[in-house]
C-alpha cells in the first residue's frame, strides 16, 4: 500500500513539475495583436497593425467586358472611353468641285488618321498626293492623274467617312483596380491619404496597359493636393462609357474647401488645364490654327464651386476660368516684322447639376441631370476630345474663342434589390466660330447625341452582370476652301452608329 501511494505522489509531482514549466512558457510568449475593426468611417475599415488611431480600407474590382460597337466608332484605338471624341471624324474629297494638286484637304491630322483608313479611296487620295508632289515620276505623274479622275467623279464636296476595317468593332477585355484609403482624426481634422492603381488588357493592346496611379492625393482638414477628380466635375451617369457631357477628368489639384454646416460646402481649386493636345502642334487647340501654336502652361485653371449633399440628394454650381497662350510661327520668317506674334485668351466655362434621390419609387432610386456651357474652354464639357479646341486663328494675329453646351441626365430604377435598370441621354453642341477663316476644306464636329439603357442583375452583395445598347448620332458642318467658297459651310453631314456591352464585375 505504501509502494502505491508514494507511486501516486510521484506521479502527480511529475504532473505538477511540467504544467509549471509549461506555465513559464505561455508566461514567456509574445502578446498576439489582432485587426480592430474601425467603425468610425463606415464599413471595410480596420486599425493598422500597431497604430490605434490610423484606419485602412483596401478595396477594388476584377472586370470583364465584352462590347460591339458601330461603323464609324473608334474605341478600340484609345482603348474604350471617350464618347464624341471616338467618332471617326469626316472629311472633304474635291471640295468645290475642283481637286486641287494637294489632293484631299481633311482634318485627319485632328484625329490621327491616315488617308489610308479610307480603304480604297484613301488609296486613291494618297496615289494623287504622290503623282502631285514635285519630283514624281512620270508613271506616279500617270497613276496620280488616273486617282484624280476618280476623285473628281465622286462629286464636289464628297465627304468619306473612315473605313469599319479600320478598327475592331468586337473588343473585349478585363480591367482589375486596387484602392488604399488610409484615415486619421486630428486636432486640425481629418487626415487622409488615398490612392488607386489599375491596369488593363485587351484586344487591341494584348500586352495590356501598364500599372497607373490613376487616384493619389493627401487631405488635411480642408486642403487637398493631388491627383483627383476635377472640383468642377458633378455626379456622372452610369454609362459603361464615360458619355457625352460626362466630365469625368482627374487632374492635380490643389483645393481648399470650407464646409459651412447643414452639407453645404465652397471649394477653390486650381488645377492643371484638361486640354489636350501637344504644345507646339500645328492643330494644338486651335480649330484652324494656320501658323499659330499653343504656348507653354503659365498659370493653373482656377476652379470654383458651392455643393449642397443632403437627405434629398445633391445639388452643385460650378465655374472654371483658364488661361490660353499661342504663338505666330511665322514670326520667325523676316518678312512677319512687325506681325502679331503671340496671343493670350481667356476662357471660361460654368456648369450645374442636381442628382435627386426617389426613395418613394424604390429605395435607391435617383434622378441626375447637369449642363454645362463654356466659350474657348471647351474641354470642360466632358467628352468630346477630338474637337476640344480654344477656337479659330487666322494670319492676321485673330485668335477667337468657339463656344459650345452640354447636357446630359439619368434615370437609375430598382425593380428588386438585386436587378436595376437605367436610361441615360446626353447632347453636345458645338457653336460655329466667329471669324470668317473657320477652317478652309474641314468637316468638324457641330452636334452629337447619345441615348443608352442599361440592366444590372446582381446576384450577390459585390457582384455584377450588366448589358448596355446605345445608340449615338453625330451632325458635322463641312466647310470649303477658295474665292467662291470662302471658307464657308458648304454642307453638314450625319453620321450614327450604335453598339452593344456585355460586363461581369467582382468588386471587394
Amino acid at each position: 500500500m505504501k509502494m502505491v501511494k508514494s507511486l501516486l505522489l510521484g506521479t502527480a509531482a511529475l504532473f505538477a513539475g511540467s504544467f509549471s514549466a509549461q506555465a513559464a512558457d505561455l508566461a514567456a510568449a509574445e502578446p498576439v495583436e489582432y485587426v480592430k475593426i474601425c467603425d468610425a468611417y463606415g464599413a471595410g475599415y480596420f486599425f493598422i497593425p500597431g497604430s490605434s488611431d490610423t484606419c485602412l480600407r483596401i478595396s477594388g474590382y476584377v472586370r470583364a467586358y465584352f462590347a460591339y460597337q458601330g461603323r464609324n466608332q473608334n474605341q478600340s484605338s484609345t482603348g474604350f472611353g471617350n464618347g464624341a471624341g471616338d467618332i471617326v471624324n469626316p472629311v472633304i474629297v474635291n471640295a468645290g468641285g475642283v481637286l486641287g494638286t494637294g489632293g484631299i484637304v481633311g482634318n485627319a491630322t485632328n484625329n490621327a488618321l491616315t488617308y489610308g483608313n479610307y480603304g480604297a479611296v484613301g488609296n486613291d487620295i494618297a496615289l494623287q498626293a504622290a503623282g502631285a508632289a514635285a519630283g514624281a515620276s512620270a508613271g506616279a505623274i500617270a497613276t496620280g492623274a488616273l486617282a484624280t479622275a476618280r476623285l473628281n467623279g465622286l462629286g464636289a464636296n464628297y465627304v468619306l467617312f473612315g473605313n469599319a476595317e479600320t478598327s475592331d468593332q468586337y473588343v473585349s477585355g478585363i480591367r482589375a483596380l486596387l484602392r488604399f484609403d488610409a484615415r486619421t482624426k486630428t486636432e486640425w481634422g481629418l487626415l487622409r491619404s488615398f490612392f488607386e492603381f489599375a491596369a488593363a488588357s485587351s484586344n487591341a493592346a494584348r500586352n495590356g496597359t501598364p500599372l497607373q496611379v490613376r487616384y493619389g492625393f493627401v487631405q488635411f482638414g480642408p486642403l487637398t493636393a493631388g491627383i483627383t477628380d476635377s472640383f468642377f466635375n458633378f455626379e456622372t451617369t452610369n454609362a459603361f462609357l464615360s458619355t457625352l457631357g460626362d466630365r469625368s477628368q482627374r487632374l492635380p489639384v490643389l483645393a481648399y474647401t470650407a464646409s459651412l454646416g447643414n452639407g453645404v460646402s465652397v471649394t477653390l481649386s486650381a488645377e492643371e488645364s484638361g486640354v489636350t493636345g501637344g504644345i507646339g502642334g500645328s492643330t494644338s487647340n486651335l480649330v484652324n490654327s494656320g501658323a499659330w501654336v499653343r504656348r507653354s502652361v503659365q498659370l493653373p485653371d482656377g476652379i470654383a464651386n458651392i455643393r449642397v449633399a443632403q437627405s434629398w440628394g445633391t445639388a452643385q454650381i460650378s465655374g472654371a476660368i483658364a488661361q490660353y497662350r499661342f504663338a505666330n510661327t511665322a514670326c520667325t520668317a523676316p518678312f512677319a516684322f512687325g506681325a502679331t506674334c503671340t496671343a493670350n485668351r481667356v476662357g471660361w466655362a460654368v456648369s450645374g447639376g442636381v442628382q435627386i434621390n426617389l426613395p418613394a419609387i424604390a429605395k435607391g432610386d435617383t434622378f441626375l441631370i447637369h449642363g454645362t456651357y463654356a466659350e474657348g474652354a471647351l474641354s470642360y464639357l466632358g467628352n468630346v476630345n477630338s474637337q476640344s479646341y480654344f477656337g479659330n486663328a487666322n494670319g492676321v494675329g485673330t485668335v477667337t474663342a468657339r463656344t459650345g453646351w452640354a447636357a446630359v441626365g439619368e434615370f437609375k430604377h430598382f425593380f428588386t434589390p438585386a436587378i436595376r435598370a437605367s436610361i441615360i441621354g446626353s447632347y453636345t453642341r458645338l457653336g460655329r466660330n466667329p471669324a470668317t477663316n473657320f477652317g478652309a476644306n474641314t468637316v468638324n464636329l457641330r452636334e452629337a447625341w447619345q441615348i443608352a439603357g442599361q440592366l444590372f442583375w446582381t446576384p450577390v452583395r459585390g457582384f455584377d452582370v450588366g448589358v448596355e445598347v446605345f445608340y449615338q448620332d453625330a451632325s458635322f458642318n463641312a466647310f470649303g476652301n477658295g474665292a467662291v467658297l470662302g471658307n464657308r459651310v458648304i454642307g453638314s453631314v450625319n453620321d450614327n452608329g450604335w453598339g452593344g456591352f456585355f460586363r461581369v464585375q467582382r468588386s471587394f
